[in-house]
């Protein structure tokens, strides 16, 4: 009886052993976590030139605005003593110097029909007697800042006009009759003349004719 046991376990120890040999069982992969823990599973990142591309190529056709780059903002005044003082036909200013000048016409006011650059530091405004023509007097008041300076002839001259202005200098062109001119369409000149401010006084630069005179 023992001899049979002993043949039957040799029997099965030879089986066994062949079928690890025949090679249809599969090992069980062995682990690299450290005992006690589980396996993580790796991810693998694909290459670079397999990644697609982050910025998409544009349609044929396609435009592209660019944004302008932010422009400082210009600069302003401020408020203060620095800052221009600008004239109106009506500004107190204008209307007191009319009220100074010398009537040509007995009760005839001068009224302002013209003015420069309000805001220029010398500017300008032309005086018209109330009521008049084309060949009536006219007078050229000058202002600097604000301030009353008072007129280009101590005399008002027919067919008087401003003819330029710059920062410190504006010219006034006379004209005169010439023979039988009508009043309305004098041909002599203009002789352009020039008053300029330094900034305390103006100077009249060039003289006028005898024509506009009469002297």
């Amino acid at each position: 009886m023992k001899r049979l046991l002993l043949v039957a376990i040799s029997v099965m120890a030879f089986v066994a052993c062949g079928n690890s040999e025949g090679g249809n069982a599969t090992a069980a992969p062995e682990s690299s976590a450290a005992p006690g823990q589980q396996n993580v599973p790796q991810t693998f990142v694909p290459s670079s030139g397999s990644l697609p591309p982050i910025i998409e190529d544009r349609p044929p056709g396609t435009r592209t605005e660019v944004v302008p780059r932010a422009e400082a903002a210009p600069a302003t005044r401020t408020p203060g003593s620095q800052s221009p003082v600008c004239l109106d036909l009506a500004s107190t200013t204008v209307t007191d110097a009319l009220a100074s000048l010398p009537q040509y016409f007995d009760g005839v006011p001068w009224v302002a029909t013209q003015i420069g650059d309000p805001c220029a530091s010398f500017t300008w405004v032309r005086a018209d007697t109330s009521g008049g023509t084309a060949s009536s007097p006219v007078q050229v008041l000058f202002f600097a800042d604000g301030d009353y300076l008072g007129t280009g002839t101590s005399e008002p001259y027919a067919f008087t006009f401003v003819d330029s202005q710059s920062v410190d200098t504006i010219t006034v062109g006379y004209r005169w009759p010439v023979g039988d001119d009508a009043n309305a369409n004098p041909t002599g000149g203009p002789a352009l003349i020039r008053y300029q401010w330094d900034g305390s006084s103006v100077t009249m630069l060039d003289a006028l004719p005898v024509e506009v005179t009469g002297s």
